[in-house]
């Protein structure tokens, strides 16, 4: 079957899809417990209510600082939902990096999302006078309105239509950011689910960042396009990849060379031989 002919139209389409065909099964999880696809499509449609009341407009740039939470998945399909255009920011960012892509972005509005995991994000909110906010995920940190922000055409066409603007890291000079639109995204989505033959059975592991175009695309998106179980981490441990091996029973780990070496390391050698319920990594 042609991939191109059977995507939806926009990413938000994603999780009211599996809401309709298998409403009860887990989309996601959290330190703290499971979210069905369900309610992921109600906290989808509360999120945008609230991006409407904050005065985001199609078209118009969200800027969203954090690390891998429910709340970063669902302003990124609600902002689907508005066809506005999602700058997703990594929390544990310098000052300098974040303020450079919030000015070139000229992000409508800026989301900031503190998480337990390390006091960055919130003191980049702190910093640009962001103010609290309270909302049916947790206390999030608003920031002021920007006038200047004009708003980019919008398009009835998903490969025309912008979904996100990623930026480079800059480490050889400043971030550039890529236009990246609603195909785009759900064809990486699509492409990734299909090669790993994911399943609505199947339980991935998330802490490769959301903020990262692998973590956005493949990671996250590809886990739920194929009605899967996303296991949101901010940060990786080697405990926290144990744990959640043995806990959760994952079968699907996405992670770079670096967090394997770890994790051997921390086993003590070949000899310690690790059961899992793994079938890619």
């Amino acid at each position: 079957m042609d991939i191109l002919n059977t995507l939806p139209a926009r990413i938000s389409d994603i999780p009211r899809r599996w809401a309709q065909r298998a409403p009860h099964a887990h989309a996601l999880h959290d330190v703290q417990r499971h979210w069905t696809y369900a309610e992921l499509a109600a906290a989808v449609d509360s999120a945008a209510a609230l991006l409407r009341g904050w005065q985001l407009r199609p078209g118009d740039r969200l800027a969203i600082i954090g690390e891998n939470c429910v709340a970063q998945v669902v302003l990124s399909f609600a902002a689907a939902d508005l066809d506005a255009w999602t700058v997703h920011i990594n929390g544990r960012l310098s000052p300098r990096e974040v303020d450079v892509v919030l000015r070139h972005s000229g992000a409508r509005r800026a989301i900031y999302l503190p998480s337990p995991a390390g006091p960055e994000t919130a003191a980049h909110g702190q910093r640009n006078d962001a103010v609290p906010v309270r909302t049916p995920l947790g206390e999030w940190l608003l920031g002021a309105l920007n006038p200047h922000c004009t708003p980019e055409p919008v398009h009835a066409a998903s490969d025309r239509q912008v979904a996100a603007l990623i930026y480079t890291t800059g480490t050889t000079g400043n971030p550039k950011g890529v236009m990246l639109t609603h195909r785009n995204l759900l064809f990486i989505a699509a492409v990734s689910s299909s090669l790993r033959g994911l399943t609505p059975g199947d339980r991935a592991w998330g802490v490769l960042p959301i903020t990262h175009v692998y973590g956005l695309t493949s990671v996250m998106l590809g886990t739920l396009y194929a009605g899967a179980c996303l296991y949101l981490c901010p940060r990786f441990t080697p405990d926290a990849l144990l744990a959640a091996l043995r806990d959760h029973r994952l079968t699907i780990v996405q992670g770079v060379p670096a967090m394997y070496a770890r994790l051997l390391e921390k086993l003590g050698g070949t000899q310690n031989k690790l059961a899992t319920q793994l079938r890619f990594a």
